[in-house]
């Protein structure tokens, strides 16, 4: 649903500084130097900094009360995305100081749009390699997608890649070609059940 990229309209449209860390890979000192070069850059230029933490329930209790302080006094504004629920994933103090937002998967309809202006933008997409892509596949990339857009992105991308030209030099991407890609999915699986 874009988590990453509405955090740095959100920065941007604040004409704050942007920080992203991942809790998968980052600890306390790596939120520590954020909030360091925060207070530096408010205290100096007087611009604020928004700090934006993926998967912040991958953080344990001990790291979320690290960030606690700072986001109380203003140094930064905090922005956590996580896939779990964060009434049971991110701490009580933390989670009082904050708004949560749920952001909806995409539609069928919204990733089929997606896919479509994918094939036919000659800029940013694969409008130049003339694909032809049937209404069967289309709606099996559709589907199969898990109304993730990234994933049906790169389906259709593999898909135009892996399949040969034809004579007329058109990519006839079929059906089969589209199960293919999606062979490997890996399905979601909630084990609370939520």
């Amino acid at each position: 649903s874009g988590k990453t990229t509405l955090a740095r309209i959100i920065a941007s449209t604040t004409k704050a500084h942007f920080v992203s860390l991942s809790a998968v890979s980052s600890g306390v000192a790596d939120l520590r130097a954020a909030v360091k070069d925060a207070a530096d850059r408010l205290g100096m230029h007087g611009q604020r900094t928004v700090l934006f933490i993926d998967e912040i329930h991958r953080f344990n209790k001990g790291q979320q009360d690290a960030i606690l302080p700072y986001v109380e006094d203003g140094t930064i504004t905090l922005i956590g995305a996580t896939t779990e629920n964060p009434s049971f994933e991110v701490n009580t103090p933390l989670l009082s100081r904050s708004r949560v937002f749920v952001l909806k998967p995409l539609s069928d309809q919204e990733i089929r749009t997606i896919l479509l202006r994918a094939l036919n933008d000659r800029e940013r997409g694969l409008g130049g390699m003339d694909i032809e892509l049937p209404e069967d596949a289309l709606k099996n990339l559709t589907v199969m997608s898990g109304h993730d857009a990234r994933t049906a992105l790169n389906a259709l991308e593999m898909t135009a890649l892996v399949t040969p030209k034809d004579a007329s030099g058109k990519t006839k991407i079929t059906l089969e070609t589209v199960e293919d890609a999606f062979q490997h999915r890996a399905l979601q699986y909630d084990r609370a059940g939520e």
